[in-house]
């Protein structure tokens, strides 16, 4: 995944670097802040603090591939950095039997922590024939249907 990174970040400006990190971990910021907490920027505050326009800032956002794979790849680095929050959650609900677990299913999954797997088996007795006997058989059968249809 880093070297992912490191090739998306060679595609991209040192503005488009800087926009794409403040983007990623805004969502995670709080949106009305406690005093002395640090809140949710706006795109404004992004793009001055990035050294880029506002306008600019859309495009990117909006139309380089390049720089949305890198802030969906930062985004899913900041959001995977609650698993251990995520863990001690999931221990203190086991414990104590309450609460529904399918955020933190989600979550595993989100991260490949969990995978649905299916295994579909069958014992069917046709599948052991050759293909050949089994093409004998139905034109036998289609030969005793036509005879019929014929009497």
């Amino acid at each position: 995944m880093a070297k992912d990174l490191r090739k998306l970040e060679a595609k991209l400006s040192r503005e488009q670097i800087a926009a794409a990190r403040l983007l990623a971990i805004n969502n995670f910021l709080p949106r009305n802040p406690s005093e002395g907490e640090q809140g949710r920027l706006t795109l404004d505050e992004i793009a001055e603090q990035a050294g880029c326009s506002v306008s600019a800032l859309y495009k990117w956002r909006h139309h380089n591939r390049d720089f949305i794979r890198y802030t969906n790849e930062l985004s899913a680095d900041a959001f995977m950095s609650h698993l251990p929050q995520i863990m001690e959650k999931h221990l203190d609900m086991t414990i104590k039997g309450q609460g529904s677990m399918k955020g933190i299913e989600l979550f595993y999954k989100f991260g490949g922590l969990l995978i649905d797997r299916q295994e579909i088996t069958t014992d069917d007795a046709s599948s052991a024939q050759s293909l050949e006997d089994r093409l004998a058989r139905l034109k036998e059968r289609a030969e005793s249907l036509s005879t019929e249809g014929d009497a």
